[in-house]
C-alpha cells in the first residue's frame, strides 16, 4: 500500500513539473502568417501587465477606502476625487484588457496605437491622483503606503507603453 502511495506522489511531481515547464517555453511555434514572435510575446507581456494593473488599482481602492475608514482620509473632496481617478484607472485597464481580448493575439502597430490611447486617460488619471487625490491623507505613513501604490501602479503603466512603442 504504501509504495503505491509513494508511486502515485511521485508521478504526480512529475506531472506538475513537465506542466510548469511547458508555461515556461520561451519560443512561440504555429504563429499566423504575418505575425512575428515578438509580436506574440509582446501581446502576452501586456496582458499580463494589465492583470498586475487590475490587482495594484484594486489594492490602492481598498486601501483608501479603509483609510477613510479608520478616519485618516477626512478631506471629502480628496477622498471623492481619489475614488474617481482609481475607477477611471479600472475603466481603462477594463477598456484594454477587453481591446486585448478581442484583437487577434498579436501586438502590431494598430493594437499598439490603440493601447497607447487608452494608456493616455490612465496616465492623466494617475497624475490627478498624485497631484490632487492623495492631499488629504493625514498620516505620513499612509501617505506613504499610498505614494508606494502609485508608484508601483506607475511602473507596470510603464511597462505597457514601453510594449506599445
Amino acid at each position: 500500500m504504501n509504495k503505491s502511495i509513494l508511486h502515485r506522489t511521485v508521478f504526480f511531481m512529475f506531472t506538475l513539473a513537465a506542466c510548469g515547464c511547458a508555461a515556461r517555453v520561451r519560443h512561440v511555434t504555429n504563429l499566423p502568417p504575418g505575425v512575428t514572435e515578438q509580436q506574440a510575446k509582446d501581446y502576452d507581456a501586456a496582458v499580463g501587465d494589465l492583470h498586475k494593473i487590475a490587482l495594484a488599482t484594486s489594492t490602492l481602492r481598498q486601501t483608501v477606502v479603509d483609510l477613510r475608514g479608520a478616519g485618516l482620509f477626512p478631506d471629502d473632496t480628496a477622498f471623492v476625487t481619489a475614488l474617481r481617478s482609481i475607477a477611471k484607472i479600472d475603466e481603462g485597464q477594463l477598456a484594454a484588457s477587453a481591446y486585448l481580448r478581442d484583437a487577434p493575439e498579436y501586438f502590431a502597430e494598430p493594437q499598439k496605437q490603440k493601447i497607447r490611447d487608452i494608456f493616455a486617460s490612465i496616465t492623466s488619471e494617475i497624475q490627478r491622483l498624485n497631484s490632487a487625490g492623495v492631499t488629504g491623507i493625514k498620516n505620513q505613513g499612509s501617505l506613504d503606503k499610498v505614494n508606494g501604490l502609485i508608484a508601483e501602479l506607475t511602473a507596470v503603466v510603464n511597462l505597457v507603453l514601453a510594449l506599445a512603442q
